[in-house]
């Protein structure tokens, strides 16, 4: 009976850090509400670019839209622009949209899941530029997304909101094909 015992303890011991060793991935943070005194969050409707500022072109939003959608096509990510104003929060806002949206393709984080990205544009702000990485995209790192907001930097200061935005889809899309050229999509 001794050994009956010993074995149930070690089992409920591998059980215990089997779960709190990340054997059924769980999210950090599962709250999607909208942070206090921040607009609501708009529905993705029919494109990847959402302008609830006024700030774009038509062409801009469509031509953006087709890049968001050939990453989603191909595996790579699920990327959403929104362009928003009023926002205080911009971090916990880019971040809990993306979960509200169910962002990202289904499944654990390390087989391709969870990979969502949200670039949030406030032309009311002095820091323009806010973006929300799901953790199914480890190697798109903040020198990388820097990079591609040094670019577009410039535009935004100058209230060229269509460029910005382009420049930003443009080379987000370039790196993430450069970071992920076939694990996802492409050849497999």
């Amino acid at each position: 009976m001794n050994k009956l015992a010993h074995l149930i303890n070690l089992f409920a011991i591998l059980a215990i850090l089997f779960i709190n060793c990340g054997g059924g991935e769980q999210p950090y943070d599962t709250n999607i509400s909208v942070p206090e005194g921040d607009p609501p969050f708009p529905p993705l409707g029919q494109y990847w670019v959402i302008d609830k500022a006024g700030a774009l072109t038509n062409e801009t939003i469509v031509k953006g839209d087709s890049l968001c959608q050939s990453l989603q096509n191909d595996g790579i990510a699920e990327m959403v622009v929104l362009v928003q104003s009023g926002i205080k929060h911009p971090e916990t806002y880019a971040t809990h949209y993306g979960r509200w949206l169910k962002l990202g393709s289904k499944g654990a984080s390390t087989r391709g899941g969870n990979n969502g990205i949200v670039w949030l544009i406030r032309p009311d702000a002095e820091l323009k530029m806010t973006i929300s990485v799901g953790r199914g995209l480890p190697q798109f790192t903040s020198s990388d997304y820097g990079r591609v907001m040094d670019k577009a930097k410039d535009y935004f200061n100058f209230n060229n909101f269509d460029q910005g935005i382009l420049v930003i889809i443009e080379e987000t899309n370039r790196v993430l094909r450069e970071l992920y050229p076939s694990e996802r999509g492409g050849e497999q």
